[in-house]
């Protein structure tokens, strides 16, 4: 270990000037260990000096050299039988200004002072110096784990960890597992390789299509059936190699360009400056593409090899429309019934409160993927069936809504090749269905976690007076300009005016002796509004007292117990879920005789804007406190700011995700533009005899573009409906036994789908109708 530092939680008050704020204290850290670094000024380095966050510093209208009254109580110190905890309060000096710690893994504040700071005010407290956590650094060529395991051996009762692994528990906390998150980027890394080499398979048949006569002519002259595979292989290869490395070098130069555009933002944690180019780095995207590319071009390779020599001496063939057999519709029915009952299963197990929840939950989620997976494998063999189906009622619909004639041809030439209809419309659907399910969980996770957030968090904004009256034995009431000053904050919809007090409770001993109960006064009717859910108070009343299932804990009371108040007025415990908090009515305070003072407000803010509204609540509030000595700031918390939070990192995770799929869903894109195309030379005589018979050239580029939509729309279909059944599933496996369960409908994202599925359609329909239309009808008639 080369230097290790000791860390206590402590929340401290921060004041100059009349005014006041509230920060977690901390000390600065060694050399090596230290995570704050100054913007203005330095770090403190003897007694009698802070520095302060930003926000702080601005709230309080300090500059360098001024003077902070610091205090705090430090509760963690409090034996059992301390009457009140140690109080320490200094002035200090500030010569520093850090940047806000994240809202991620702080509290958005902070105060700095050296470790002899506050360990003296620890001991002049009357208590020896321990910590709540060490943070060890550990000697230049030493591996963290050797080190970890030393201090683990020194520390036996406790928890060691090495850096990485404290990292890996703190993105669990944000994000989930942070191997997981690993895990999806490779995933749909994986997936593009699938769509792609459906894509490839698409393009060889188009080139192979293309040199028809050209490898029926090699085998005239005596090319064997192996050396035609082996060039179209080669080709392959060659192909997948070069497309590797310009894809390696792409990636590498869209990596640094990141790199180059997030350096200059101001983020608040750290990059690094280039990217490693490690021998896996480039290799395993090389060989990946050689070997997918390889791969998929197999089966067109096979292809090339059943042209016969006369095929060089007759005119090409339209396509074998072969139907598919009874065996695949079957299969596929089997398949797609038996893992859909996994997958409406899998909810219904994750469920089931006969099981411990982790058991539950994890079978839930293998049945629901193996269901997803055998279902899915159920439609893909039955796409052939679908898709063309699909299809055709598209295109009935574009011909009745004007598309006419041309609609109709389109639709008949869509469908003619069921087999590469549903190969074109599978590699869409893969990243459709994928899209939809990633934005059907994360719309539903949000509308469900504000579901739990506002059961949690009742409301959106508190502000709690901090003045204590010793007579009273409870805090002070909030003054009217406070009151006013919250009520006239920009993105405050409304409030109302609580009381945290405490009740007399009769101990049913011969002594009658009363013990005080911490609850929170309401008017029910004046909170109906600013709660995001009223429901919680339903069993609110002059005779019941509703708390949370810790305060019940706590007072070792159930749900229906009864409570004698004072003098002998009995109430009826009502349990919600409401945490470790009590609530009683105004009605059974005025029954108590209980003189209520507002020292509480609750808030409702507008949906946008949550933090933005906090922060100018405290400024106000720090305003209002400076012009009157005898007034403090009250304490401000916002539930609303974790929701956005929450939010944040749900939209952040829903944007990569999406983000990686769009290169699936384009790769699948270009798939369709070259079924066009293979659809084109085949239908090259067909199309002059058209033309011949008086099909303009806008026509027939009309009815590639109708072809070309109704394909990318059918797969889009698809995919639209199997994604929005599986992220309902999957968001009923992780959600449901929460009981906040809210199904949802990402209609911005089915919409934004739609309309790239339309204009990718038109796009992959240009090329194709401009090699139709450049061919005179009389060439493409004459016999060849």
């Amino acid at each position: 270990v080369s230097v290790a530092d000791g860390s206590l939680d402590v929340f401290a008050s921060v004041a100059a000037g009349g005014r006041q704020d509230w920060a977690p204290l901390s000390a600065v850290g060694s050399p090596g260990l230290s995570t704050h670094e100054p913007v203005e000024g330095r770090l403190p380095t003897g007694s009698g000096e802070v520095a302060l966050s930003k926000s702080t510093a601005e709230r309080l209208e300090l500059d360098l050299g001024d003077s902070v009254n610091l205090s705090a109580d430090l509760w963690m110190l409090a034996g059992p039988d301390d009457e009140e905890p140690p109080l320490l309060e200094d002035d200090l000096a500030l010569v520093g200004v850090v940047e806000d710690p994240s809202v991620l893994t702080g509290g958005g504040t902070v105060a700095l002072v050296t470790p002899d700071q506050r360990d003296a005010w620890v001991r002049a407290a009357g208590h020896d110096v321990g910590y709540h956590q060490l943070l060890v650094r550990a000697h230049d060529g030493t591996h963290p784990e050797d080190a970890a395991a030393a201090v683990g051996a020194a520390l036996p009762h406790d928890v060691v960890q090495t850096g990485e692994e404290y990292a890996q528990e703190t993105l669990s906390a944000i994000t989930g597992q942070g191997y997981m998150l690993t895990a999806v980027v490779l995933a749909f890394g994986a997936l593009a390789m699938i769509v792609a080499a459906i894509v490839i398979t698409n393009t060889f048949q188009v080139i192979v299509a293309q040199r028809t006569h050209v490898l029926a002519l090699l085998r005239a002259v005596g090319a064997t059936r192996g050396q035609i595979r082996r060039s179209v292989l080669t080709e392959a290869l060659l192909l997948g190699v070069l497309s590797g490395v310009a894809g390696l070098l792409l990636g590498v130069g869209l990596a640094m360009a990141a790199l180059w555009v997030l350096g200059g933002a101001d983020l608040p944690f750290p990059l690094p400056d280039s990217v490693r180019i490690t021998p896996a780095v480039v290799l395993v995207p090389v060989i990946t593409g050689a070997l997918v590319t390889w791969l998929a071009a197999l089966s067109p390779a096979h292809a090339a090899t059943s042209v016969s020599p006369l095929a060089a001496l007759r005119p090409p063939q339209p396509p074998d429309p072969r139907r598919s057999s009874r065996v695949r519709l079957a299969a596929s029915l089997v398949l797609l019934v038996g893992g859909g009952l996994m997958v409406a299963a899998a909810p219904l197990l994750a469920a089931n409160e006969g099981i411990d929840e982790e058991t539950a939950m994890l079978g839930g989620l293998a049945l629901g993927i193996v269901g997803g997976v055998v279902s899915f494998a159920g439609v893909m063999l039955g796409m052939v069936f679908v898709v063309p189906t699909v299809v055709r009622l598209l295109g009935g619909a574009g011909a009745r809504l004007g598309g006419g004639t041309t609609a109709r041809i389109a639709t008949v030439n869509a469908v003619r090749n069921p087999r590469r209809t549903a190969a074109t419309a599978t590699a869409l659907v893969i990243g459709v269905t994928l899209v939809t399910l990633m934005s059907t969980g994360a719309v539903s996770t949000r509308a469900s976690l504000d579901s739990m957030l506002r059961a949690q968090y009742p409301v959106d904004m508190s502000v709690e007076s901090t003045f204590w009256d010793p007579d009273t034995g409870q805090n002070t009431a909030l003054t009217p300009s406070q009151v006013e000053a919250v009520r006239d904050a920009e993105g405050v919809v409304d409030v109302a005016e609580v009381s945290a007090t405490t009740l007399p409770l009769s101990d049913g001993g011969p002594s009658d002796r009363y013990l005080e109960i911490p609850v929170t006064v309401v008017d029910r009717a004046a909170v109906a509004d600013i709660m995001r859910d009223p429901t919680l108070f339903d069993g609110l009343s002059d005779t019941t007292v509703v708390a949370g299932p810790l305060w019940a804990r706590d007072m070792t009371v159930e749900e229906g117990d009864q409570l004698t108040l004072g003098d002998g007025v009995v109430v009826t415990v009502v349990v919600a879920d409401l945490g470790s908090e009590a609530y009683a009515s105004t009605e059974l305070a005025e029954r108590l005789g209980q003189d209520v003072a507002t020292t509480q407000l609750w808030a409702r803010l507008q949906d946008a804007g949550s933090a933005t509204t906090i922060r100018d609540v405290q400024d106000r509030l720090t305003e209002l406190a400076a012009g009157d000595p005898d007034a403090s700031t009250p304490l401000v918390t916002g539930p609303a700011a974790e929701r956005e939070i929450f939010e944040q990192v749900v939209n952040t995770l829903l944007a990569i995700v999406v983000g990686l799929l769009a290169v699936a869903v384009v790769i699948a894109l270009i798939g369709v533009a070259n079924t066009l195309s293979l659809s084109v030379i085949e239908r090259r005589r067909e199309s002059a005899l058209l033309r011949a018979m008086g099909l303009t050239r806008g026509q027939l580029r009309a009815m590639l573009a109708v072809e070309g939509v109704i394909l990318a729309l059918g797969g889009v279909c698809v995919g639209a409906v199997l994604g929005l059944v599986y992220g309902w599933a999957g968001t009923a496996v992780i959600l449901g036994r929460s009981g906040d369960l809210s199904l949802a409908v990402p209609w911005g994202h089915l919409a934004a789908i739609l309309g790239v599925a339309v204009l990718a359609g038109l796009a992959a329909s240009v090329l194709p109708a401009r090699s139709a239309v450049r061919t005179p009808p009389v060439a493409a008639l004459a016999a060849e």
